[in-house]
């Protein structure tokens, strides 16, 4: 299969795009086609119109809103209300404002000179330049490009930003004087409410020769009546109260700033897109009709599609057969189970044709294992645990004769800290659970049912009923492969570990030596 490439999606492709087509003539086609110093001019124009796009974005780039610039506005707006002049006239407020517009004025004419200044001294030669020489001319508007794009950017925040907080100032001048005026048409009102002085108050605000008050006067008089202009407790009181705001200040830039990284970070990380696609998770259910077997995938996305499908297949082609189960712990809290003693039962099916002799065969037969996670060798020193051991063995699978139905039933019983990973190939559920409760019952410990299972699924809602088929109208089933029967038990082992022989412990078939139980 061919391999296609999106030509039009390469980055190469989209920043040329944006900047326009780019074609590379020799300085006579250029002289000759274009017309001299038309083409001359032309070819000015276009380089002017190639740095059109690029201007938009890095300026769109700008306005863009932070909350380190919405602090710095909080901050400003909280020291002009802190130095207003709160009995200042009306005429005081718009000589103030006027001043603002003036030097707002003045800042807007620094910023038009000084992208003038770079734009005919800089960019104007560099387009000249580039319609004769493409390479001397991209590198002489870069250099000057890039400077005069940081000077008028630079000058142009400024000067956004005095016209936002002038702005803001010039409303809270205007509501505060609508307010004024509202409050002082209503004088004889409040006199009436509260009295002549507080009519005369009203009446005499904001009018000409009155003292000014701000927030800042009122607190350098408190300093001065409570602890007087000089001393400790002056210079205190000054100390903590300039600190205090300048540490909050200092405070809040730190927040904002640190707001503004954290989101920007956030938002860089959704918006990276790599080869491999973005980290999704996936939930699989590979049979419909048992939604409790779910199997979870998680990675980016080009390397989760071919995983799926693996994982499907997978599933689909060991559907229905026992894989076991594997249980997951850390190593340290895992005992090794394999280096732990291990008692070995050992059943068969004996022959009827000559029950006196009672000889065996080894058509059908079953083992049963177990560790003893709690023992170790140094538990087998001496025949007092053996004996114990052996005994419990005799007590219930000896007294009489253990006999199993085998059948083509696989069932399971793990229950590792404990030391058991039965498989016991028996006719029935209940049979399954009847053996698991007499092993068990040698070392005193309970069935879990909950650990009892049709080879790796749960017993609960599981029909051990083999499948059946109709052919030609009746009903058959399905051959299941495997040897049923009844087996017994003859005798029972222990290994203690490797290159060690096994300790016999109870044996009904008098052949074996050094046995443990001896009987009464």
């Amino acid at each position: 299969m061919a391999i296609s490439l999106a030509i039009s999606k390469l980055t190469s492709r989209v920043v040329r795009s944006s900047i326009g087509t780019r074609i590379v003539k020799g300085l006579e086609s250029t002289t000759s086609t274009s017309g001299g110093l038309a083409g001359a001019i032309t070819s000015f124009f276009s380089g002017l119109a190639s740095l059109t796009g690029f201007l938009i974005s890095s300026v769109g780039g700008f306005f863009k809103f932070s909350w380190t610039l919405f602090w710095s506005w909080c901050v400003s707006t909280k020291q002009f209300l802190w130095n207003f002049n709160w009995n200042a006239t009306d005429a005081q407020l718009d000589a103030n404002i006027k001043g603002k517009w003036t030097a707002l004025a003045a800042q807007l004419g620094g910023t038009l000179g000084n992208a003038f200044g770079y734009l005919a001294c800089g960019i104007v030669p560099g387009a000249i330049i580039f319609a004769f020489n493409e390479p001397l001319g991209m590198v002489v508007l870069e250099r000057v490009g890039a400077e005069a794009l940081e000077e008028f950017l630079d000058n142009l925040g400024s000067l956004l930003n005095s016209a936002l907080l002038l702005g803001i100032q010039i409303l809270i001048t205007e509501t505060y004087k609508n307010v004024r005026k509202l409050i002082k048409s209503n004088s004889k009102l409040i006199g009436k409410l509260f009295g002549k002085k507080a009519e005369k108050a009203v009446q005499a605000w904001g009018t000409e020769g009155s003292k000014p008050w701000s927030f800042a006067q009122a607190t350098e008089d408190f300093l001065d009546n409570t602890f007087g202009q000089e001393g400790a407790a002056r210079e205190f009181a000054e100390e903590f109260l300039e600190e205090a705001d300048e540490a909050c200040i200092e405070a809040g830039y730190v927040v904002a700033n640190t707001v503004d990284t954290y989101l920007a970070t956030q938002v860089a990380a959704r918006r990276q897109s790599t080869v491999l696609g973005q980290t999704r998770y996936v939930e699989i259910t590979p049979n419909r009709e048992n939604p409790d077997e779910k199997i979870v995938l998680a990675g980016r996305e080009e390397l989760l599609k071919p995983v799926i499908i693996q994982t499907l297949a997978t599933d689909n082609l060991f559907a229905g057969r026992d894989l076991g189960l594997i249980y997951g712990a850390m190593a340290s809290e895992m005992p090794l189970r394999r280096h732990k003693p291990e008692v070995v039962l050992k059943f068969y099916q004996k022959q009827n044709k000559d029950p006196m002799k009672g000889a065996i065969t080894d058509k059908l037969w079953m083992q049963i294992s177990f560790r003893l996670m709690n023992k170790g060798k140094e538990n087998f020193a001496n025949d007092e645990y053996l004996k114990f051991l052996a005994n419990k063995i005799h007590v219930k699978f000896a007294t009489p004769p253990f006999k199993i139905n085998k059948g083509k039933q696989v069932y399971t019983y793990c229950d590792f800290e404990k030391g058991y990973q039965l498989k016991l190939d028996v006719t029935t559920q209940a049979e399954a659970r009847r053996i698991v409760e007499q092993v068990l019952d040698i070392q005193g410990h309970r069935v879990d049912d909950d650990l009892l299972r049709i080879g790796s699924k749960p017993v609960n809602g599981v029909s051990t009923i083999p499948e059946k088929i109709t052919i030609r109208g009746k009903v058959e089933k399905l051959p299941v492969r495997g040897k049923e029967g009844v087996v017994t038990f003859l005798y029972a082992y222990l290994n203690l570990g490797e290159n060690l022989p096994p300790i016999n412990l109870v044996d009904l078939t008098g052949k074996r030596r050094d046995v443990v139980y001896k009987g009464n």
